[in-house]
């Protein structure tokens, strides 16, 4: 019992205590109320029994009697009294206002209270009466402090008690996970889903019967399926090596299921995505050994020299949304040691960076990097992940600033058994990652210092954006832009962008919404505004059935909205966005997307060195971007007119744009010249034509540069 009070108490000792703060609150102004109301109706009681004797003592202008009676009228709670008479012929009256009570320098603690004073019919002036508040509240306390003390005892009774079932649900969860970890690190594989079916059953049924029971009960037949596996392979080689490959990879998803367990009753979004993530892993892991063993079934050679055999199976995808939640996953699963700092710094270089790669292999390798530069620092250090680009790849490091290796033992890692640094370590994980960034026409290569620390760094081809992506986040002045979310960090987010943004010079407005029904009403009622809104929508919104894209169906704003979403990875929102024409926004990247507003790009066009360049030929744009980049110029290269046409409002007037002349556009006719009297008549200035053909063929454009094919800058 006394466990469970404990952890009750550490899991809610916030909003134990924001519920008692409220209760206070109401309580005492509910006392005050009440108080207030009772010093009124007295003070009306008086006024009535004494109206005969204040008349007669007002006709007389006996101002000392006046006193007397009003003193008889105010009660204890009513701190002052004045007496405004009316002007009459015929008044004995000599003062100008008669009062009684306290003094008090408290204007803001204070209540005023006027009412006429009425005999027999006829005003006879008014009375300003004041209420002092603190006093009141001081006194009401003083005279219910021990029903206080016992409400607000029985109101924290009542709170621990709605909590005891959660916390012993958490109690059940917990030994199922501690049993798992326990069986896995014995090797008993089979027993593993009937330990996890007997903890379930042991659950309250309100329990058993929801979709996370389903969730762990899906991850105890995929932990079967993979242990059957590994018996039925072991007699080769190559199964050997994928079973301690599937036990390697398996401990890091159950550790993080293990610690989001022991840390809330209530799973908030974060640890919802890293559960998910979690178990999709271990679900992928499994299904992915499944499909190498009917591939070792056909060629078992192939398998023993190819751990990754998944060339058929690359995507194209966002490195930066596969990275992240593998990070989030090992700052959970490294919790006990609060020494060591994994970090992975999201910045504007880092945004939009794609690459075909193996989407369970890309998460392997990264959780096994990291697993490696934690284990080698011991209870202190750092690992930095960090994602940037150079012209034609996308470079992908982890550092850590441990002890470094030396010389002779660095030129044989990357092999297969080759390890330093890491107790019992077999080299299966730096080997997979060398291997896998190998198949994907990659390159890994190591760096280290004795005393400084090591980084790997791994150099992937960079692919295409696909057509969902959103590059930059347009806004057209004087529009509107819709947030729908469910989670107010986001819509602060947003809020902190389009402020540095300064979206309301160009009378932007933000409207926020976290409820479907208040959207839908605002889209019924601004039928204007609502047709020219950006809307920003999240697709999952707790606590209600529709989604994201459910709403934008339905309400006809599919075209105008992006979708802002953790479960930007899951192929069944791709689809649907790809069937609804809706591009899509990972959430984590809401800090650092672009924003276009009219001609200006945040973080384009600021630069002072930004120059343009349209040419279809691919050794004179990488001429140029290698000259580009020499100089210190930020060069935007684009080898097709009509990219660049659908972007030129990002670019400022004043821009340098350089176009081809004959430029291979799939519709014919289209040529430089053509799209430089364009852009003159839009405003551009600074347009020049970079060709072989002579200066003169052009004389009918003087505004038009022409040079040859040579970069400006060498």
């Amino acid at each position: 019992m006394v466990k469970i009070i404990g952890r009750a108490f550490s899991y809610n000792w916030k909003y134990y205590g924001a519920a008692v703060a409220v209760f206070v609150v109401f309580w005492q102004m509910f006392s005050v109320f009440s108080a207030v109301r009772v010093a009124d109706d007295n003070l009306l009681t008086a006024m009535r029994q004494n109206a005969a004797y204040f008349e007669k003592a007002f006709l007389k202008g006996d101002v000392f009697e006046t006193q007397r009676i009003m003193w008889r009228i105010k009660n204890d709670n009513i701190k002052r009294i004045t007496f405004h008479p009316i002007e009459f012929d015929g008044s004995k009256w000599i003062f100008k206002e008669a009062i009684i009570g306290n003094f008090y320098d408290r204007p803001r603690a204070q209540l005023t209270c006027n009412v006429p004073f009425i005999s027999n019919g006829a005003a006879l002036g008014r009375l300003e009466y004041i209420i002092d508040l603190v006093d009141v509240n001081t006194v009401v306390f003083g005279e219910n402090y021990i029903l206080f003390i016992t409400v607000v005892v029985f109101f924290m009774g009542l709170l621990f008690l709605s909590n005891v079932g959660a916390i012993k649900t958490i109690f059940s969860i917990e030994r199922c996970v501690t049993e798992t970890n326990a069986l896995v690190d014995a090797g008993k594989h089979a027993d593993i889903q009937d330990s996890i079916q007997r903890s379930l059953q042991s659950l309250p049924q309100s329990l058993r019967d929801t979709q996370f029971a389903v969730l762990i009960s899906g991850l105890a037949e995929v932990l079967q399926k993979a242990s059957r596996l590994e018996s039925d392979l072991a007699v080769s080689k190559a199964t050997s090596d994928m079973a301690a490959q599937v036990a390697h990879d398996i401990r890091s998803p159950l550790a993080a299921l293990d610690t989001a367990l022991n840390k809330t009753d209530q799973l908030p979004e974060k640890q919802r995505i890293m559960v998910r993530h979690a178990v999709n892993r271990i679900r992928d892991i499994a299904n992915n050994l499944l499909e190498k063993n009917r591939q070792q079934a056909k060629t078992s050679s192939a398998a023993t020299s190819q751990p990754t055999d998944a060339r058929e199976a690359r995507e194209t995808r966002l490195l930066s949304s596969l990275i992240d939640p593998v990070i989030t996953e090992k700052r959970l699963q490294f919790e006990s040691k609060p020494g060591i700092n994994i970090d992975f710094e999201l910045t504007p270089e880092s945004y939009g960076l794609f690459a075909r790669v193996q989407p369970v292999e890309f998460g392997r390798m990264i959780s096994n990097l990291v697993n490696n530069a934690v284990e080698v620092l011991g209870d202190k250090g750092a690992v930095k992940v960090g994602l940037a680009h150079d012209d034609v790849n996308i470079i992908l490091t982890v550092a850590d600033n441990g002890k470094g290796i030396p010389p002779e033992i660095l030129a044989k890692l990357g092999q297969k058994g080759e390890t330093h640094g890491k107790a019992g370590g077999s080299g299966l994980g730096l080997y997979h990652a060398r291997t896998t960034v190998e198949n994907w026409n990659g390159s890994l290569t190591i760096a280290s210092e004795v005393g400084k620390g090591t980084t790997i760094t791994i150099r992937l081809p960079r692919a295409e954006a696909p057509n969902n992506f959103v590059p930059v986040l347009e806004l057209v002045p004087g529009r509107p832009v819709v947030v729908l979310d469910d989670d107010v960090t986001i819509h602060q987010i947003w809020d902190g962008r389009f402020e540095s943004s300064r979206i309301k010079e160009y009378g932007i407005e933000v409207i926020h919404f976290s409820e479907p029904d208040k959207l839908r009403d605002w889209v019924k009622n601004n039928p204007a505004k609502a047709e020219k809104a950006v809307y920003l929508f999240d697709y999952e919104l707790i606590g209600y059935k529709e989604t994201g894209l459910s709403l934008a169906e339905e309400l006809g704003l599919c075209g105008k909205t992006i979708l802002v979403t953790s479960r930007y990875e899951e192929k069944r929102i791709i689809d649907e966005c790809k069937r609804l024409k809706i591009r899509m926004l990972p959430k984590g990247l809401a800090s650092l997307v672009p924003i276009k507003i009219g001609d200006r790009v945040e973080g384009i066009g600021e630069s002072e060195n930004l120059a343009v360049l349209v040419d279809d030929d691919k050794v004179a744009r990488m001429s140029w971007e290698l000259v580009a980049q020499a100089k210190g110029v930020k060069l935007v290269i684009f080898d097709n007119p009509a990219d660049f046409l659908a972007r030129i409002e990002e670019f400022p007037k004043e821009t340098p744009i350089y176009l081809d002349s004959e430029l291979d556009d799939e519709d014919d006719g289209v040529k430089g010249e053509n799209i430089a009297q364009d852009l003159h008549n839009k405003g551009y200035a600074n347009i020049t034509l970079e060709t072989g053909h002579m200066p003169e063929d052009f004389a009918h454009l003087p505004w038009l540069k022409v040079i040859d094919k040579t970069p400006p800058w060498s």
